[in-house]
């Protein structure tokens, strides 16, 4: 990506990475298409799979008491996993399913160490998405400590694909009940 693209001040994990940075990873990579509320994780499995998102939009929900809650939202050059299982190989209550119709790269987890072997440059991209995850997850986790209003502004901010987000799923992402979103709406 080039420099004057980057606006002053910010993080260069903050900046997506474009498929392009890729390249070397692509013998690796199984580009798959999702259609429109179809699973890719389910509930009570265990992760296995990190996805990068090419296009589209994919949700984590949080299965509480038989019912699903949204907890976030991914856009497009987000890199997407159930991160708790993936890295402690157990069973959480979180499913990743598609949003909108999608197309992602997969790496499965098997693939992890044969891919340093051939793509020793690799290493800086990694340690990039590394850092990027920590920033998004900061970021998404952070606005549960804001005030309700402060909340409902902050999404829009860090969630491109917000005009997408169903009132539940906002409801859900910002821990609020229905009643407290409709009066913010009706504020702004």
């Amino acid at each position: 990506m080039e420099s004057n693209k980057i606006g002053e001040g910010t993080i260069i994990s903050q900046v997506p990475i474009p498929i392009e940075e890729y390249n070397e990873l692509l013998p690796f990579l199984k580009v798959k298409s999702y259609s429109k509320n179809q699973i890719l994780k389910a509930c009570h499995e265990i992760e296995t799979t990190r996805r990068y998102l090419i296009s589209g939009t994919l949700a984590l929900f949080e299965n509480q008491q038989g019912s699903k809650v949204c907890r976030r939202i991914y856009s497009k050059y987000c890199l997407v996993c159930d991160f708790e299982s993936f890295e402690k190989e157990r069973l959480t209550d979180f499913s990743i399913v598609a949003y909108t119709d999608c197309l992602v790269c997969e790496i499965p987890k098997e693939l992890e160490a044969a891919i340093l072997i051939p793509a020793p440059n690799i290493i800086k991209l990694i340690l990039r998405l590394s850092h990027q995850v920590v920033v998004q997850n900061l970021e998404w986790a952070s606005v549960l400590w804001l005030s309700p209003k402060a909340r409902y502004s902050r999404l829009p901010q860090i969630c491109p694909d917000f005009a997408l987000i169903k009132i539940k799923d906002i409801c859900g992402i910002l821990n609020l009940p229905e009643r407290t979103l409709h009066r913010l709406r009706g504020k702004s």
